[in-house]
């Protein structure tokens, strides 16, 4: 229950202070939090370490780190303020929104769209401006517990109209079904959350990542796009870019495509987490003893 009225106090309460002063705190809150655990140090520097490549510096890394929890504090913010915000203002807060174009592309073949992107900036904004849009948009989240946590998160989410599916056999179909009556389905694909994904190289060593979304794009025909949301000049604007992730025709060779697929996948996370990895909040390791793994085989025909 603690969980649940800590949410409730996030939401009803401190969703309700301006931006001008919430995320002042935030940045504060995450900068103490930073310091204070160890761990959350540890996990950060490794990230930007990864990220950022062996040229940068460990005072240019140190900074990003401490940038990454603030990223996290900044996200919770987001969460706290939407129940709070208009459509109108919601898409206002987007000084940029680029790519639009590519959704509603996707959308005129009618075998739906899905849209990746990693926990980097404010990835749920978007989603919630599409959906204030007009868009037919719908995510795939992980469970959250208890389920009373999980079904509050769920309902703060829903504000403007976005769907959510369990990361589960029943959302699966649930989601094949939503792209099947051309609808866009957003996706978090930067760490394997359920951890049930297959080891693949990103940034330079290999990790366990999830493979569903271009499982889902292979299998459905589904158009595969990235989405960035990054913060602007203030932590409330948001600088939006969409962009393609283009898939090679099909083999016929199930696995090979699938490879080719996240190869093309990664590729673009690498670049779009690379290109502002102080917003990339993920705080959970992300490479875990894999040195030595490689990816799956692909078959020569």
């Amino acid at each position: 229950m603690i969980h649940l009225a800590v949410l409730w106090f996030l939401v009803r309460v401190v969703g309700r202070i301006p931006a001008r002063l919430l995320f002042p705190l935030a940045y504060a809150a995450g900068t103490l939090a930073w310091h204070l655990s160890p761990g959350v140090q540890r996990v950060t520097r490794d990230h930007m370490r990864h990220a950022m490549g062996p040229e940068a510096s460990p005072h240019e890394i140190e900074d990003a780190a401490r940038a990454c929890v603030r990223a996290n504090m900044y996200y919770y913010v987001d969460f706290a303020r939407y129940s709070h915000l208009t459509a109108e203002e919601t898409l206002s807060a987007l000084e940029v929104l680029d790519g639009f174009d590519l959704i509603t592309a996707a959308m005129e073949r009618g075998r739906g769209v899905i849209i990746v992107s990693a926990h980097l900036g404010a990835p749920e904004m978007i989603g919630q401006a599409m959906a204030a849009r007009g868009l037919n948009l719908a995510a795939i989240t992980e469970p959250l517990r208890p389920p009373s946590v999980h079904r509050f998160v769920d309902g703060i989410r829903r504000t403007h109209g976005v769907g959510f599916f369990g990361a589960d056999l029943a959302g699966l179909r649930a989601a094949r079904a939503h792209l099947a009556a051309n609808g866009a389905l957003a996706i978090l694909v930067d760490r394997d959350v359920l951890g049930t994904g297959t080891p693949y190289t990103f940034f330079g060593e290999p990790t366990r990542m999830p493979t569903g979304a271009v499982d889902l794009a292979l299998r459905t025909g589904a158009t595969l796009l990235g989405a960035r949301v990054l913060r602007g000049a203030r932590p409330d604007r948001y600088r939006a870019y969409v962009e393609p992730i283009p898939l090679a025709p099909p083999t016929g060779d199930r696995q090979a495509d699938l490879t080719a697929a996240m190869r093309a996948e990664l590729a673009w996370l690498e670049g779009a987490i690379a290109a502002a990895p102080g917003q990339w909040f993920a705080i959970q390791p992300i490479w875990s003893g894999l040195t030595g793994v490689t990816e799956p085989r692909v078959s020569r025909r």
